[in-house]
């Protein structure tokens, strides 16, 4: 493919097709200055003149691949009680997530790209780890971020034909966006908002180090959130996506260990243009530690081809990261698409103590 149609770079080229929601009009606070929101450690957004550098000193990049999805998709259960939590990989950062009765979607993505048009831009090599005419009945969707790659217009229309009772919980801003998918129940929080769920569940929003954007004018005119599900048997954390910053201590600092965590490995070369934004393997591996996470699964990678890192080295230097970081390899796991996971439940005296001690 020529230099200039590479996907990454079209993904700068078709921003000027992209069309935004409304922006978020709000009082001021210590992370939105009245127009636009920032980090809780303010970054430098990168402008034209970065992309054009990244794109005109790239070195030549690996042809990435399509691969089969699972031979026979998994068998994904109605619902479950009680403490078990069950987590099934579908793609990129779209996770089923099954517990105390509710089923969770997260940035659902099932289009063929992630492009505000639907014949260009970033494709995927992969199929959805599960079929969407094979999900339980959904109750919440998640939708940390405007970015095409998390939020999707096609894949919430077709969600909304088959779960028009289903709850949209996103950031501020992006409730217009989202509405006309036909969506009625949006429910937008700021950081470290919270909304009551069933069965003794809380779902919390947490700053995440990120931005937003859906065209060149509407650059962090919207909040990017990750979430928190916080439950008697121990903290979930589904980020979104996110560079390493101070969010996770703080996490950590309010929640306790968390019980399980998604978190991102892939978008994140070359540094100096994805550091902000996106972390590395390494990064990831020492967020699980900031976390105290107890299980980790690697997201975010695979799918759509984003930036300069190969096809399947996210999950080669993550690992070398859990070697160079003493991380056991069975608590930080990489999914293939339609991988599940029945994340073991956490001794609550041990939860309790670990909790006091934060």
């Amino acid at each position: 493919m020529p230099r200039a149609l590479r996907p990454s770079w079209l993904i700068g080229v078709l921003s000027f097709f992209g069309r935004a929601g409304a922006p978020h009009q709000g009082p001021a606070s210590d992370h939105f200055d009245g127009q636009r929101f920032h980090n809780i450690e303010p970054k430098p957004h990168k402008n034209l003149r970065a992309l054009l550098r990244w794109q005109l000193t790239r070195a030549k990049q690996a042809t990435w691949v399509d691969l089969p999805g699972p031979a026979v998709p998994p068998d994904v259960v109605e619902r479950v009680d009680g403490d078990e939590l069950r987590v099934t990989y579908i793609n990129h950062a779209t996770l089923l997530i099954q517990h105390r009765g509710l089923n969770i979607l997260t940035d659902p993505v099932w289009s063929k790209r992630v492009s505000p048009v639907n014949f260009l831009g970033p494709r995927r090599h992969h199929p959805p780890g599960l079929p969407l005419d094979r999900l339980p009945p959904i109750d919440l969707v998640l939708v940390s971020h405007n970015h095409y790659d998390h939020l999707d217009l096609a894949t919430l229309r077709t969600l909304v034909e088959r779960f028009p009772l289903a709850t949209v919980v996103t950031g501020l801003g992006n409730a217009a966006l989202i509405r006309e998918t036909g969506f009625k129940r949006i429910v937008e929080l700021d950081w470290w908002q919270s909304l009551p769920l069933e069965n003794g569940v809380l779902l919390h929003a947490v700053p995440v180090q990120h931005w937003s954007a859906r065209g060149t004018s509407d650059t962090n005119q919207t909040l990017w959130v990750g979430f928190v599900i916080e439950s008697p048997d121990g903290p979930v954390l589904f980020p979104g996506d996110s560079g390493l910053g101070p969010e996770f201590h703080l996490i950590r600092e309010r929640f306790g260990p968390m019980r399980f965590a998604a978190l991102p490995i892939g978008a994140y070369a070359p540094r100096w243009f994805m550091r902000d934004n996106h972390m590395s393997p390494d990064d990831a591996v020492q967020a699980h530690k900031h976390l105290g996470s107890r299980h980790s699964l690697a997201i975010h990678f695979g799918t759509f081809r984003l930036s300069d890192e190969g096809q399947f080295t996210p999950p080669q230097d993550l690992a070398k990261a859990l070697v160079d970081h003493q991380v056991d390899r069975e608590t930080f796991r990489v999914p293939t698409p339609g991988y599940q996971w029945l994340i073991p439940v956490v001794d609550k005296n041990l939860h309790e103590r670990a909790c006091s001690r934060k």
